[in-house]
This record gives C-alpha cells, sequence and structure tokens, in this order.
C-alpha cells in the first residue's frame, strides 16, 4: 500500500488534479486503470500445484469523443489492442498465490512495464460451490505518446497542428500512466466436465489512484512541469465470471469476461503448463 501511494521525486512541485471516475477526466483514466486489473483468470485449477502461463486481455478502442476528457483535442489512447500478461500462480497448503510481471517491452505503440500480486484462500464451499476471498495488487507504467502525438496531428486538420507546434513544441510527448489499484473480490468456484475443468463468478471492488502525468517535452528534451498530473482518486466495483479446462494433464486453457461497471466490458485468454498437485 504504501508503494501504490507514495509520491515520487519527480512529480513532487507538480500540480495534481485529483478526479472522480464520474469526471470526463477521471473516467479516461478509470476505464485503463479497470483493463489492468488482476483478475482470478490465471489462478492455478484445483488438484494442481502451480501453473506458469500468458494471459491477453482485450483492450477495446475508444471513439474520438470518448477521447476528449472535458477537452476538444481527442487525447492518443489506442495504442494497442491487447495487454500479454505473463503470470504464474502457487497452491500451499493455505492459499493461492499468483504473480505477473510484464517487462518493459513495446506493445503496439506503448511500453508497459507492470507487476500484479494476488492471495486467495477457499474458506467454506457451500452446494458444491467453493467460497473464496481474494486480494491483489497492480501497480507499474505505461509510456507513449498520448498528449502529442504527430501522426494524430497529420489527421486532426490546422487546430490540432497548432495545438502541436505551440504546446507541444513540436515533439511528440512522453506521457506516463501509472497503475495503482488495490482490489479485492470473492469467488464462487465450481468443478465441471468430471474434474477437468471449473468454472467460477467473483464480485469485489477496488480502491484506484491511477495517475496521468502529462509529459510534454521541451525542445531541450526535458519535461514541461508547466503540465499537470492527473490523479483518479475513487473506489469502483467490478465483476468475473470464466471457465478454465485442462487439455491435457500439463496444458490448461482458460477465458473469463471481466465487467467494471462505468468503465470497460473485456474479455480475456490464458493458456499455462501445470504441474501436478501432492
Amino acid at each position: 500500500m504504501l508503494m501504490l501511494t507514495a509520491t515520487p521525486a519527480w512529480s513532487q512541485g507538480r500540480v495534481v488534479q485529483r478526479h472522480r471516475a464520474s469526471e470526463p477526466e477521471g473516467q479516461l483514466l478509470a476505464f485503463y486503470s479497470a483493463t489492468m486489473v488482476f483478475s482470478p483468470l490465471g489462478e492455478v485449477a484445483s488438484g494442481r500445484r502451480w501453473s506458469v502461463g500468458v494471459e491477453g486481455s482485450w483492450l477495446p478502442a475508444l471513439s474520438e469523443s470518448q477521447r476528449q476528457p472535458g477537452i476538444d483535442k481527442p487525447e492518443t489512447t489506442n495504442l494497442s489492442p491487447i495487454l500479454p500478461r505473463p503470470r504464474v500462480a502457487l497452491r500451499t497448503s493455505r492459499a493461492v498465490l499468483e504473480a505477473s510481471w510484464v517487462p518493459p517491452i513495446a506493445i503496439g505503440d506503448a511500453r508497459a512495464n507492470l507487476w500484479g500480486v494476488a492471495a486467495s484462500r477457499t474458506l467454506a464451499t457451500w452446494r458444491g460451490v467453493r467460497l473464496s476471498p481474494r486480494l491483489s495488487a497492480v501497480a507499474g507504467r505505461v509510456e507513449g505518446a498520448i498528449t502529442c502525438n504527430a501522426a494524430t496531428t497529420a489527421d486532426g486538420g490546422r487546430d490540432l497542428a497548432t495545438y502541436y507546434a505551440a504546446v507541444c513544441h513540436g515533439h511528440d510527448s512522453n506521457d506516463w500512466f501509472e497503475p495503482r489499484i488495490v482490489a479485492g473480490e470473492v469467488m464462487g468456484t465450481r468443478t465441471w466436465r468430471g474434474g477437468r475443468g471449473e468454472w467460477w463468478l467473483a464480485a469485489g471492488g477496488r480502491v484506484d489512484r491511477s495517475r496521468f502525468d502529462i509529459g510534454v517535452l521541451r525542445a531541450d528534451g526535458t519535461r514541461d512541469g508547466d503540465h499537470p498530473v492527473l490523479a483518479l482518486h475513487d473506489t469502483r466495483p467490478h465483476i468475473s465470471a470464466g471457465a478454465r479446462l485442462a487439455l491435457s494433464s500439463r496444458l490448461t486453457t482458460a477465458g473469463e469476461w471481466f465487467y467494471a461497471p462505468g468503465s470497460v466490458a473485456t474479455v480475456r485468454a490464458f493458456v499455462a503448463v501445470t504441474g501436478a498437485g501432492r
């Protein structure tokens, strides 16, 4: 929690504008932070001890009007259609532990460096459904030319060209979107297909303190401190539902529908190599 709420040295002295998800600026922040929630998709299946796999999350493209957070200029946010996320999970005698790290690699026109952790534990079984509370956290950074983008400017007409020359100093920006999410949910899981698979339903919410650092660059390449940092301060609900299926003794696949009301509805897929339980 301290890591998620600490103020980095580079942002000290900058104007920080706090927004709720109901505001135009906060709505755009909430959309992208919701797509990065560390949901139960990759949790190791029952009867298995560990899993190592890759998740792929669809990032829906936003329309021009949705990319205008209270201003006439559309932000260039549709930088990648998918978020690949490597995941590992370990089942112990007490809990299921999960971790993920997206290394600093280019994904489309964005560069992500994200980590996530989660822990869950079955506390009760009701009519064959295992009930498990789950806690997760996500932090990191996604970089891209969102505020100032030459390709978008070329298709935007005279006004956008003037903005790019005067406000952007004729350079693409180096913007930082930093998700800071702590989430909790209750999962209901039940086996199917004779134990070869299981389905789950999870409902909960998240405390969202994600930030967007407007990275307009001056002619000398330094960041223009006259632009603010936009911060999301809100608590939002979400639900997810999905299923896992063992394709073989070592290979498992899964799919999930994730919905954050007012922010995003998306789908995720997962494939993993698993190890036998003891």
